[in-house]
């Protein structure tokens, strides 16, 4: 049990990296505004995309079960229903993103200036929902299957990736 757990608990360990470097790139800005903007909305996508953390926890225990059992066929049949389920809901949120970023972002409160920045936020990062709710998938099902090692390579690529892409895209 100990041997699995320490990749997936790395691969936790990288994901607030992410947010680290989002707010070391921004900080370079030198706009406080803008930082605000970024810990905001930040915050709004921690709450929003957990609230589908079930599509992890849900996967890595239907196919536990099903390779406990030996069942290659529901093995299968739950990667593919909960992918269906991450790409529908995700869908579902970039299609009412419009009011769910204007309640999200102002129950998160600040300036202005910040509700600015963190709406540009919202606006680009929304996108990724389909992705991060497949990721999860993805990370429930490996768990699941008891390899966690390769959840691991596939948090530690995504988040080098977006910590890469951070840097690059930036821009005044």
């Amino acid at each position: 049990m100990l041997a699995v757990s320490i990749p997936i608990i790395i691969s936790n360990i990288t994901t607030p990296l992410v947010g680290a470097v989002d707010t070391a790139v921004v900080g370079q800005l030198g706009e406080a505004a803008k930082l605000g903007g970024v810990a905001i909305g930040a915050q709004l996508f921690s709450l929003l995309f957990w609230t589908f953390g079930f599509l992890r926890m849900g996967t890595s225990g239907l196919t536990a079960q099903a390779k406990g059992a030996g069942d290659a066929t529901e093995i299968a049949a739950t990667l593919e229903r909960a992918l269906l389920a991450a790409v529908v809901a995700g869908l579902a949120l970039i299609a009412l993103r419009v009011p769910i970023g204007s309640v999200g972002l102002w129950l998160m409160g600040g300036s202005a200036e910040v509700q600015g920045a963190a709406r540009v936020y919202y606006a680009w990062r929304i996108w990724a929902a389909p992705f991060v709710f497949v990721n999860y998938t993805l990370l429930g099902w490996f768990i699941g299957l008891a390899e966690a090692g390769r959840a691991f390579v596939l948090q530690l690529i995504l988040n080098l990736v977006n910590m890469a892409a951070s840097i690059v895209l930036v821009s005044e």
